[in-house]
């Protein structure tokens, strides 16, 4: 293995590390309004960050769009606890339909 690759592998973005812990900061912080699949998902990718590690695209975005529908539910008389229950079937795996 040249050096270039490995050291390709080891670099760390803390900036990046730093600003995902922002946005999960700021999701925690208006837990009381989040629904339950939106829940879960901010216990997952807390417990994914908990200590540095490299970051995903997609896990800030995943992040960013939870708190824009908490923004948009502020309009509307939406009780995250009673109104939204959780859709996602656990039991299901991709590629199976449901019958």
């Amino acid at each position: 293995m040249r050096y270039n690759e490995s050291r390709e592998r080891t670099v760390f973005d803390i900036t990046a590390y730093a600003a995902i812990r922002r946005l999960i900061d700021a999701v925690e912080r208006v837990g009381e309004r989040l629904t339950p699949n939106e829940r879960e998902t901010l216990a997952g990718l807390a417990a994914k960050y908990a200590e540095p590690v490299a970051t995903e695209a997609t896990d800030a975005t995943c992040l960013e769009v939870i708190l824009r529908n908490v923004e948009i539910r502020k309009g509307y008389r939406v009780d995250p606890a009673k109104d939204a229950e959780r859709v996602i079937e656990p039991t299901l795996t991709r590629g199976k339909k449901r019958h």
